[in-house]
């Protein structure tokens, strides 16, 4: 199996699932920017991967827009994000960013990356402030208000090259 993995990273968590990817499956590695230039007919597998910003994934137009191409390939998105990996809060991160016709043709995955203030932007640093507050502010909050809230107050990295075994196992079988 010939493995291509194309993937965009803000922060440094996708960019890591991806290299991991692909030095465990002997895969092809290529950030967003280097992919147009790729050739898809040398591949059985493709992953893109990405990150979740406000329920969104990235640059997932870049996977839509070619998936006429990578017809009969296997095909996954494998995104990160700084919320634990909640199947809920997942399935609903996969309906919203792909449609039903979509999900038939793409095998979505869910991969807890962290928070890095360091490599924000600002207006990242920003909009998370705001997050902040508005969790500091709320009156009664949620279990999972007080975990987000207990969460963005800093930098972590939960990457664990274990969890890429669903991906893995989907793309080699």
């Amino acid at each position: 199996m010939r493995l291509l993995v194309v993937y965009t990273s803000k922060t440094g968590f996708t960019k890591r699932y991806a290299q991991w990817l692909a030095e465990d499956l002997s895969g092809d590695c290529f950030p967003l920017e280097q992919a147009a230039r790729v050739d898809f007919s040398g591949y059985d597998a493709v992953a893109f991967g990405s990150s979740v910003h406000a329920g969104g994934v990235r640059k997932l137009a870049w996977l839509k827009k070619r998936l006429p191409a990578l017809a009969g390939k296997r095909v996954a998105l494998f995104f990160t994000g700084a919320m634990p990996p909640e199947e809920k809060t997942v399935e609903q991160c996969v309906a919203q960013n792909l449609t039903p016709q979509e999900r038939q043709q793409v095998k979505a995955f869910y991969l807890w990356g962290g928070l890095n203030y360091q490599a924000m932007g600002p207006v990242d640093k920003w909009m998370m402030g705001v997050f902040r507050k508005m969790l500091a502010s709320q009156k009664n909050p949620s279990p999972e208000d007080k975990l987000a809230a207990r969460m963005v107050g800093s930098s972590y990295d939960k990457t664990d090259r274990a969890s890429l075994k669903p991906l893995e196992d989907y793309l080699t079988h």
